[in-house]
């Protein structure tokens, strides 16, 4: 009968001693609701202008959403196949740009209207994602004038300046903001930023130091790979396809690397860039973007391949197997 007392009194007092830590729970739970912040409120900046009743509206802000989404579009038809397939699509673009560039004009002159440009805290150009917007809106009115030179002829299609329309892709983050919002506690942001951006930083550089060490030893190793390999007789200034093995081979006129087959000789050649790749290591420049590519892990091979045929292999090997464990496997743990 005691025992079973005893039992009883013990169930009670683990229920009650449940209840009050679900209590202190609860009431810990409201206390911080107050400290609860938006993490990725993207239209938390449009809240703090009480006299913008125009771009508050739900309907305007998918207006400049779906514009921005448009100018996504329009980048992604900007293309020189497209362009070849679907001539009218040129102009269709131009239009398109034009139309969003006066529409995001207009929003960015009815904010900067209400909040002043740059006078007071909640001004245009003292918010991040304004300025993220201007970028955007700038970038749109740059490649419309790229586009109109290029209608006129003063600039060639798709020459280097083509480069101005490369940050227009990340106008869809303007599409994003309208979708997505959640919340965290500031001591959890806090600590989630510090420690992304430590973890960010010490990736970045040892990256980055590996990427710049190897692009230096990789033009000590090998330098400019010109040697290939050609039919017996073939003039050097006009060297044509037929005039190569197939597939196009280099080869090493010492004792090491490839030797010809018969009927062919191992002869320098200076093919043009834009023929033979612009991958190599004849420059810091060109081996840095070569170590890039072999870090992706694509097309590294090729390079590996032609490193071996030209020049002794086991600098190819020790090259190569070492790039690839210290900037491909030790980057990714």
């Amino acid at each position: 009968m005691i025992n079973i007392i005893r039992q009883q009194s013990g169930n009670y007092a683990s229920s009650f001693g449940a209840v009050i830590s679900s209590l202190i729970t609860f009431i810990g739970w409201q206390n911080s609701r107050g400290n609860l912040i938006p993490l990725m409120d993207y239209n938390q900046e449009d809240l703090t202008g009480g006299n913008l009743k125009y771009t508050n509206k739900s309907s305007i802000k998918y207006i400049f959403r779906f514009t921005a989404l448009l100018s996504f579009i329009s980048t992604c038809m900007n293309t020189p196949k497209t362009f070849e397939f679907y001539p009218f699509l040129q102009y269709t673009t131009f239009i398109i740009d034009v139309i969003c560039a006066i529409i995001l004009t207009i929003e960015a002159t009815l904010i900067m209207k209400t909040r002043g440009i740059l006078v007071n805290d909640s001004s245009y150009l003292r918010n991040r994602w304004k300025q993220f917007d201007a970028i955007m809106v700038l970038c749109i009115y740059f490649s419309i004038i790229l586009q109109m030179f290029e209608f006129i002829g003063i600039i060639k299609e798709y020459s280097y300046w083509t480069i101005i329309r490369s940050p227009r892709p990340f106008i869809l983050i303007n599409v994003l903001k309208t979708f997505l919002r959640f919340k965290l506690p500031k001591n959890q942001i806090r600590s989630i930023v510090q420690r992304s951006s430590s973890q960010i930083y010490n990736v970045t550089v040892f990256f980055l130091f590996f990427m710049s060490l190897y692009a230096i030893l990789g033009v000590q190793f090998f330098g400019s790979l010109t040697f290939h390999c050609v039919r017996i007789g073939t003039d050097l200034n006009n060297v044509t396809k037929s005039d190569l093995m197939i597939p196009d081979t280099y080869c090493s006129p010492t004792t090491d690397g490839f030797h010809c087959p018969e009927y062919f000789i191992c002869q320098k050649l200076e093919i043009p860039r834009n023929l033979r790749g612009y991958n190599g290591f004849d420059e810091l420049a060109t081996s840095f973007f070569s170590v890039y590519e072999s870090a992706s892990q694509e097309g590294w091979v090729f390079l590996m391949y032609q490193a071996i045929d030209s020049l002794p292999s086991w600098r190819a090997f020790f090259y190569f197997i070492t790039l690839i464990f210290f900037l491909v496997w030790l980057v990714k743990i």
